[in-house]
């Protein structure tokens, strides 16, 4: 059986790159809601807020045992319980979570949590959909849904938590048979998210996944964006074929493009300035004593140029300018969780790297450079 590398790329090229001109919203964190006829429902206003630090999805049911146990961990604050699954949005598979909009409100992120209208809707049964998610599904503020074989109004699109397509009320969820406590979101304090992210690991052990909502404390802050990136990585003209391919312009590529030895993956070509951070990831595993949690035989490149699902019509993908990447291929398909070890995805965020499996629509195998660090981690 034959498996394709992933299809897929965050929207667009690097900030301030040219490449093909994409057009459409991009997806905001704050919350868009549309007026209802009903009369609000009481839904506790906003206390303090609490920082979704990490995510626990289980592959079944979180026991009260287990979830006591989180709560002990060294560096957990913070937590706060809801039931997730998946159902479908006329006619398309989507995951969904079931709250209490009156709690769930302190994770969410800034202009989502501070929206009364938001999760006074949720409250009232109406779907808040994820902005992105919104997009692909079509759907319409104030509009009927069919969820799950029940017709739900859209009230509102907001962004909530990595993974989450729509939020629901407790009792929708129910309806929905979503029962049993499956999700999990803590807050850290002070603590450093990725050490406490490996102790919830090493404690859940193949009972759930454990996903990093925020970066590590040993991220440095300074990085390129805007008009730097684009003189970093540097702008080309190209030609394209109808199968998907792309031809960069060859002296763009001389200058940028760069075949290297790394550890654990070997011989890699990929942009010249996304080199330093990749070895310096893969290096940092290797210490880590967690080498064999990345497979050479399943990497699947990094300089592949092409649009996204090889398709004219779509963005260019990151793999054009050689600073995105695929590893572990088999197990780390499309839609799902995938088999990445979160201890790997903590240490190439620290680097500078995004990961396609926190995506709403997930691509695990695939990292991408998010940000040009100024100062490597130590």
């Amino acid at each position: 059986m034959m498996l394709a590398a992933c299809g897929s790329d965050s929207p667009g090229g690097p900030a301030g790159t040219s490449g093909r001109p994409t057009t459409g919203a991009t997806s905001s964190g704050a919350a868009a809601t549309s007026p209802a006829s009903q009369t609000p429902v009481t839904v506790r206003p906003l206390g303090a807020k609490n920082a979704a630090d990490l995510l626990v999805r289980g592959r079944g049911t979180l026991t009260a045992s287990l979830r006591t146990a989180i709560d002990r961990v060294r560096g957990v604050g913070t937590t706060l319980t809801f039931a997730a699954g998946t159902t479908t949005v006329n006619g398309t598979k989507v995951t969904v979570a079931a709250v209490d909009p009156s709690t769930f409100r302190s994770y969410a992120p800034t202009g989502t949590a501070e929206s009364d209208a938001l999760w006074q809707s949720v409250a009232r049964g109406e779907l808040a959909v994820m902005h992105t998610r919104a997009r692909t599904l079509a759907l319409s503020l104030g509009a009927q849904a069919d969820l799950g074989g029940t017709s739900r109004r859209v009230g509102a699109f907001a962004t909530t938590l990595p993974g989450i397509d729509v939020v629901v009320s407790d009792a929708v969820g129910r309806q929905l048979g979503l029962r049993g406590t499956t999700g999990l979101v803590a807050s850290v304090g002070r603590a450093d998210p990725g050490e406490v992210g490996q102790r919830v690991t090493r404690l859940v052990g193949k009972r759930a996944d454990v996903d990093l909502l925020t970066a590590p404390a040993a991220v440095p802050r300074s990085f390129l964006t805007g008009n730097a990136a684009a003189q970093a990585f540097g702008t080309f003209s190209y030609r394209y074929s109808a199968n998907g391919t792309i031809s960069p312009d060859p002296q763009w590529v001389r200058a940028n493009i760069r075949t290297e030895t790394v550890p654990l993956l070997g011989k890699v070509t990929c942009h010249r300035l996304m080199l330093p951070q990749l070895r310096g990831a893969l290096e940092e595993v290797v210490r880590s004593g967690i080498a064999a949690k990345i497979h050479p035989d399943e990497y699947a490149g990094c300089y592949v140029p092409r649009f996204i699902e090889s398709n004219p019509n779509q963005p260019i993908s990151l793999h054009t300018w050689g600073i995105a990447l695929d590893m572990n291929v088999p197990g780390n398909q499309r839609g799902t969780r995938g088999e990445m070890d979160r201890r790997v995805v903590a240490i190439f965020k620290k680097w500078g790297f995004s990961w396609g499996g926190d995506w709403s629509y997930t691509d695990p195998m695939h990292f991408e450079l998010a940000a040009l660090l100024k100062d490597p981690p130590s």
